[in-house]
């Protein structure tokens, strides 16, 4: 008997840990289990094709919100060319109403509900020994000659380290330079509405040992990043330290992200924490709304004080990254409330601020409770809301345009500068600026490609400020974006102050063993013709790396070096001096 483990990850770059963990968890008497990943993107047909040429007895889908669609697709076609194939759905999509969807989906022949380690290993050993094994199954549904049949409820796996490692050498072998995910616990402390991990109680952990084994074994084979998938991987501070000791005294050029609640770092955490190596952790935490009413009604429980508290110094310390989230269309936060949250977490000043949309996810309080607040929201995955008493469909579109640009423009770290010094100046709330430059946006149709950004940015400057902020604001831009490209080819718009001679200028510094020490280090003892294909000079009318503005003075010209040699592994940027050079002889 021949068994596919099919998973539809969003992207390439990601992979799927959850058929890893129920092929590891597969016994002998289950024949032969193969793992198939492919993405969205992938034409429908051709995975069809894949699947069909393997010549299997049952295809097993792991379904969420983002592949589900995609997944009936596939499995109903491929129930019409091979009518003897039993298919079985599982994952967080098709566990909390697998009745209504085996009724809707005639092709279905089984759900597993919950945790399928056990259930699918006793489902196909059932399967290969030809025993109607469905009734003594808990978390199974089944369908028998005249309707669809349940069996006891799905029970929760208290002992995980009864779970098989699914680091196989296979697998790992599989991932090539995607992004492997990692999880030392199961379960959620909170009961926040919209989470679907509110519908389970308590935290369940692996042990220490199996953590750093399994740990040790997938930094050896040379992943570039580990995500840990635990909700609030902070919530056990002993474990937590722990493990980021474990990590920072022994890895390096690695980076490992983290979900966590910023309330519950403390002064230990952090000392710690300030003893990573840049881009070794990054954070992703979770405010969702400065709104206390809101995050009162979704049973959201946490200290703001302490929240913004340790973000401000986490962030401070520089060696790392820190991305936020926030949720647009929860209860009681309409679009003034919105932008009031959003302007609070923006001056935390994160590496990247993320703006979500509220998602009626099955399972979740917050849909179950959906006509108490108006809410309308899509029926097909991912459930997103439309409209509720507090937002309009108006306002959401507007809140669209905000996430693109926030998107494009702030999370690529190339703006860093010009939207700090535009912030200051001119927005008192960047919000206010954001809300103005995408009702510019919404009037492009067309895409639009990263160099382009900076010209329209320079435009919609240009038609807003006087003509010497502008000015200023251009040659910040031409900063920011030497500080993040190194093909040094300038963005339409963008002006290049020619200097007769500066070449010449330029190799005649770095001919100076002086200047080398001083801005240089790493290139001690290179010649200069080999030093100039690395580094870049450019002239500026302003000094934009000194926090200047329009209303100083102009130099002749202020020359700024730029090191293409390494990036910040933080903010994604390469360093600059700022150097004496003698323009004019």
């Amino acid at each position: 008997m021949k068994t596919l483990l099919v998973a539809l990850n969003s992207k390439y770059i990601h992979s799927s840990l959850a058929v890893w963990y129920l092929k590891a968890s597969c016994g002998p008497l289950c024949g032969d289990v193969k793992v198939m990943e492919f993405t969205i993107n992938d034409q429908p047909d051709a995975v069809l094709a894949s699947i069909y040429r393997e010549h299997p007895d049952n295809v097993a889908f792991s379904c969420y919100i983002w592949n589900f669609g995609m997944v009936t697709k596939i499995a109903q076609n491929l129930k019409k060319v091979c009518p003897e194939i039993k298919i079985i759905l599982g994952g967080p999509e098709v566990s909390f109403d697998p009745g209504k969807i085996m009724e809707q989906y005639f092709f279905i022949d089984y759900i597993v509900t919950g945790e399928g380690e056990i259930v699918l290993n006793e489902l196909l050993s059932g399967i290969s020994e030809g025993q109607a094994v469905e009734p003594y199954i808990d978390g199974l549904w089944w369908r028998n000659e005249a309707s669809v049949v349940s069996g006891k409820k799905a029970k929760l796996i208290e002992e995980l380290d009864s779970i098989p490692s699914p680091y196989t050498d296979e697998m790992i072998h599989a991932l090539g330079n995607r992004i492997v995910y990692f999880e030392s616990s199961r379960g959620c402390p909170f009961s926040c509405a919209y989470c679907i991990s509110s519908t389970f109680e308590g935290v369940r952990y692996f042990s220490m040992e199996r953590v750093k084994k399994d740990l040790k074994k997938l930094v050896k084979s040379g992943v570039r990043q580990v995500k840990f998938v635990d909700r609030t991987f902070n919530c056990n501070k002993i474990r937590a330290k722990e493990i980021f000791k474990t990590i920072i005294e022994n890895y390096k050029d690695i980076n490992f992200h983290f979900e966590a609640a910023a309330d519950l770092f403390d002064e230990e955490m952090l000392e710690i924490l300030r003893a990573a190596e840049p881009g070794l952790i990054q954070f992703e935490i979770g405010i969702q709304s400065t709104n206390l009413k809101t995050l009162e009604a979704v049973t959201r429980k946490t200290s703001l004080e302490k929240v913004f508290n340790y973000i401000r110094r986490i962030r401070e310390m520089g060696n790392i990254h820190i991305h936020l989230d926030l949720i647009a269309g929860l209860p009681y936060e309409d679009f003034e409330s919105f932008g009031k949250s959003f302007d609070e977490v923006y001056t935390l000043s994160p590496h990247q601020l993320q703006l979500g949309f509220l998602k009626m996810l099955k399972g979740s309080r917050v849909r179950n409770e959906s006509d108490l607040f108006g809410y309308q929201y899509r029926l097909d995955p991912p459930y997103e809301v439309l409209c509720s008493q507090f937002l309009s469909y108006e306002e959401m579109l507007q809140l669209k345009g905000i996430e693109e640009l926030v998107d494009r423009y702030y999370n690529s770290g190339k703006f860093i500068e010009t939207f700090q010094y535009v912030m200051e100046l001119f927005y008192q709330r960047p919000f206010d600026f954001f809300l103005a430059f995408s009702k510019v946006w919404e009037q492009i149709n067309q895409a639009v490609a990263g160099r382009d950004l900076y010209t329209l940015l320079l435009e919609f400057v240009r038609n807003r400020f006087p003509k010497e902020e502008a000015d200023f604001i251009g040659e910040l831009l031409k900063f920011d974006y030497l500080c993040s490209d190194n093909t040094n080819n300038l963005p339409r718009g963008l002006n290049r102050i020619e200097i007769p001679g500066f070449r010449e200028k330029c190799f005649a510094f770095l001919k100076e063993e002086e200047n080398i020490k001083r801005y240089l280090n790493g290139y001690l003892g290179l010649p200069s013709k080999q030093i100039i294909k690395t580094v870049h000079f450019e002239v500026f009318h302003f000094d934009v790396t000194g926090r200047a503005s329009a209303s100083s003075s102009k130099e002749k010209g202020i020359v700024v070096l730029f090191d293409y040699k390494k990036k910040d592994k933080v903010t994604g940027r390469y360093p600059y001096y700022k150097v004496e050079m003698d323009l004019v002889r």
